[in-house]
């Protein structure tokens, strides 16, 4: 956005302050033929490029003063300019039409407007009647200085409209520029807090199965702990005085029944915590989720004749390849529509990430094409990043070592 802003506003100035004053000192050479000629063409153009130099320079001044300062200077130089070309009034309508344009469109503000006007008087009567260089000049007809006058008003209040015009649109470029960086980052911090909240819930589940595995622990040894003493009063009372050793045996099987319901217990709590946590393809579809929640874009899945799972190592780098090609797609991409598609051909899987974004004027792997082509590398895989008419596209190939995947087709999700 930047560069086309550069293009519709800069550009503008730039051509026409060289293309005008060449305009300008051309129509001089050719049209100027009176005895004056000779003796003014060097300093015509000496002031005509010192005009030029200064507007120029104006370009890159950014204090309102020092712009104002280069306008006047070369309000001046032109009217010196002017002086000796008498009744010519055509070089003085180029060079007038240059510097209204640049005032109006430069300066901001009724100051600009004031010497657009001091210019439209100032110029048309500098070309009075007068003897240069011993040769009599007559002055430019009063009518025509008078029309060229109205024309620079005229000029002043259109080139003004549209100025005013384009430095607001300027502005509204700036600030939807700067609105888009806004939402780009709250969109990318929006995803790295839905991650973390994934991440925290992932935690606390494993938290919570170590808690269950210790219960079941405790509640196993305490129980077995319980029956072992419990078998052994039992044994004693065998040697010695058999009269409780029928109330013995009853304690120690509800002992055990009550072990054996709170194990029970516990294994139903740490499989619903074991159900919960997504694993295989149930993770890409969860951070696809979570991106279209946090980014508004959408992400598209098909599964193919992918199974759920394809062992820890390749489940684990799918997931971080779908995670990193999505952020790119939004980061570096500016994509609206994300496609993710898996498909098993004899004992390989082929991954596709494609999205209608910007693509990439010259493919550098960074951090995040070399994370993904090292963890591919893990695991016999390979991958080619490209341009394609639609946007970019992401190709990658993982071995399934061992084969045997049984085919499951899918819904698109």
């Amino acid at each position: 956005m930047q560069t086309r802003m550069w293009i519709a506003v800069r550009a503008p100035g730039l051509i026409t302050v060289l293309a005008g004053h060449g305009i300008a000192g051309l129509v001089f050479f050719l049209t100027y033929r009176s005895s004056l000629r000779p003796v003014w063409l060097p300093q015509f153009f000496i002031l005509l490029s010192l005009a030029t130099v200064i507007l120029l320079a104006m370009r890159r001044l950014n204090r309102h003063s020092h712009r104002l300062t280069a306008l006047i200077s070369v309000m001046l130089v032109e009217i010196v300019l002017g002086i000796p070309l008498g009744a010519e009034l055509e070089v003085a309508g180029i060079l007038g039409t240059v510097f209204i344009f640049l005032a109006r469109t430069e300066l901001e503000g009724g100051t600009a407007f004031i010497i657009c006007v001091v210019y439209s008087a100032a110029i048309p009567s500098s070309h009075w009647p007068l003897v240069a260089w011993g040769t009599p000049v007559p002055g430019a007809p009063p009518l025509e200085a008078a029309l060229m006058g109205m024309y620079f008003l005229f000029l002043t209040w259109l080139v003004g409209l549209v100025g005013s015009r384009s430095q607001k649109i300027r502005r509204q470029d700036e600030e939807l520029l700067r609105i888009d960086g806004t939402v780009r980052a709250l969109s990318e911090a929006n995803l790295d807090f839905q991650e973390l909240a994934t991440r925290v819930q992932h935690e606390t589940q494993e938290q919570e199965r170590k808690r269950i595995t210790r219960e079941i622990h405790d509640i196993v040894g305490y129980t077995l702990t319980n029956i072992q003493m419990m078998m052994e009063a039992a044994t004693d009372l065998v040697r010695r005085d058999s009269s409780g050793l029928e109330d013995l045996l009853v304690k120690s099987r509800d002992q055990a029944q009550r072990g054996l319901l709170e194990t029970r217990r516990a294994m139903r709590n740490l499989r619903a915590v074991a159900e919960v946590r997504a694993v295989g393809l149930g993770r890409v579809n969860e951070v696809a989720r979570i991106f279209e929640r946090a980014t508004k874009v959408a992400v598209k899945l098909n599964y193919g004749n992918t199974p759920d799972s394809l062992g820890a190592r390749v489940d684990d780098v799918v997931y971080r390849m779908v995670q990193e090609c999505l952020t790119n797609a939004l980061r570096h991409g500016n994509a609206t529509e994300i496609t993710v598609s898996f498909w098993i051909v004899g004992e390989v899987l082929r991954l596709s990430i494609s999205d209608n974004g910007v693509g990439s004027k010259e493919i550098v792997p960074g951090i995040g094409l070399s994370g993904m082509a090292e963890r591919l590398a893990h695991v016999g895989g390979s991958m080619k990043a490209e341009n394609t008419a639609l946007g970019f596209l992401v190709l990658s190939e993982i071995p399934l070592k061992g084969g045997g995947v049984k085919e499951s087709g899918r819904a698109v999700g």
